[in-house]
């Protein structure tokens, strides 16, 4: 029985960890694919109108997102992560289990 707990607690381990890297793989990916488009985005603007910086407006609001990509991925709002869902799921399975 207890083999089991060990094994079950070790899965929740490395199913945390494995999300924790999916979310840190896919901000990093984000990242690079707003400097590279962005990249792209100013020179053409060089190129074609420097006196016009339109490269600002997709920089700025692309970075909005990006900044709330970071917020998510590195928790700066830690009061609903995975931990909480899953103390929030059993809390409900026990008021459902009471009625």
């Amino acid at each position: 029985m207890e083999i089991t707990n060990i094994n079950i607690k070790e899965k929740k381990a490395y199913n945390k960890a494995r999300s924790k890297a999916k979310r840190l793989r896919e901000f990093y990916s984000h990242i690079r694919t707003y400097l590279i488009v962005n990249s792209i985005f100013f020179l053409i603007n060089m190129l074609s109108s420097p006196d016009d910086l339109w490269v600002l407006y997709p920089v700025i609001g692309w970075g909005f997102c990006l900044t709330i990509h970071a917020i998510e991925t590195f928790g700066v709002f830690k009061n609903f992560d995975e931990e909480w869902e899953e103390r929030k799921t059993k809390e409900l399975m026990e008021t459902d289990k009471n009625n």
